[in-house]
């Protein structure tokens, strides 16, 4: 009687867990945080012409489209919006201005109706192009290849426990709504205790007894340049971090939970997810790491790129043994589209 009434359990309060689905379909990036809030995004040189599609998960879903031409030059001073100059396969789109949000270089809609009809009208086409005349710089038309979507689409049915129901936007059957469950619950963190400041000498003992005796030998920084910052943890342990190498636009650091107190025991300072974010599985590195001793949240920002379109962030809270993720976002396609920071979210928490 366990095992049913286990599972009784878990379909009345949702997902126990959920773990996160970042993934390239071809032309198309799908991304799902641990809530199976999903969206899909084409993610190829496309001129500019971007296409992104979102869902929440549950029987009764949020959902959106919107398609935004992001290219800045003298074409785009033109009067006639993208609304009226969006083809599908060479026949003309039509957007009813009742049922969507139509600027100049943008187009959205969250009437769910509307976006499962755009989403059927698109799901077999091969591509979306932008009509009239061609920017002077432009050497191919704008676009947005749907190669992909159909499987992108189909991850987000998987992802979400759609398949087979009324609800699909790619795997459709005759089940009903009701049997897609609901959103998994946010994991809930501790509240941080903010410790007593670590005094002078707290300090100096510290980095006398600690600091000198750490192993740090694969950095790349001259002992001289390598920076020791310390922080309190808690009012027994203390963070400790030494700066390692330095690149073009990230700073590494080396990691250590250290003792307030003597001996001033040290350990390596690991990150441990908790769900697999790459094929190497390890653990995260701490590049451009900041630590907030009010909250006791550790981020960390590692750019792809000096323009900050692509890259991983993570933030992380000390629960009184161990640092916890609170937050993690990804953007791995290095497409000019996500701005500096804004990535998908691929993790989130509550607090208590």
């Amino acid at each position: 009687m366990a095992t049913p009434l286990l599972l009784m359990a878990t379909l009345m309060t949702g997902y126990v867990h959920a773990d996160p689905l970042q993934r390239i379909y071809n032309d198309w990036q799908v991304s799902c945080d641990n809530l199976n809030h999903c969206s899909a995004r084409s993610s190829q040189d496309s001129q500019g012409l971007v296409l992104q599609l979102t869902r929440d998960a549950g029987p009764e879903g949020r959902a959106s489209v919107s398609i935004d031409y992001q290219r800045n030059s003298d074409e785009q001073s033109s009067d006639i919006a993208i609304a009226n100059r969006l083809t599908l396969n060479g026949k003309t789109l039509n957007f009813n201005r009742r049922e969507w949000d139509v600027s100049k270089k943008h187009i959205a809609s969250i009437n769910r109706v509307v976006v499962n009809e755009f989403v059927n009208s698109i799901r077999d086409g091969s591509s979306i192009q932008l009509s009239g005349k061609l920017d002077s710089q432009q050497s191919t038309r704008p676009s947005i290849s749907l190669n992909g979507l159909k499987a992108a689409l189909l991850a987000i049915d998987q992802q979400q426990s759609r398949e087979g129901t009324k609800t699909a936007w790619a795997s459709r059957g005759n089940k009903a709504a009701s049997t897609v469950p609901p959103a998994p619950a946010a994991p809930l963190l501790p509240h941080f205790n903010e410790p007593h400041p670590l005094t002078d000498g707290e300090i100096s003992a510290i980095t006398q007894n600690t600091a000198t005796n750490i192993e740090n030998n694969d950095c790349s920084l001259d002992p001289s340049e390598r920076e020791v910052h310390l922080f309190p943890l808690s009012n027994e342990k203390a963070l400790m971090t030494v700066n390692c190498d330095m690149g073009a636009y990230n700073l590494y650091v080396l990691g250590y939970i250290v003792s307030r107190q003597a001996p001033y025991k040290s350990d390596n300072l690991v990150l441990n997810m908790p769900f697999k974010s790459g094929d190497d599985d390890q653990p995260p590195e701490l590049i451009n790491a900041d630590f907030d001793e009010k909250t006791g949240i550790l981020s960390i920002f590692d750019k792809g790129r000096g323009l900050g379109d692509c890259g991983v962030s993570s933030r992380w809270l000390f629960d009184g043994k161990a640092f916890r993720l609170a937050a993690y976002a990804s953007e791995p396609s290095c497409d000019g589209y996500s701005k500096s920071g804004q990535w998908p979210v691929l993790w989130v928490t509550r607090f208590q």
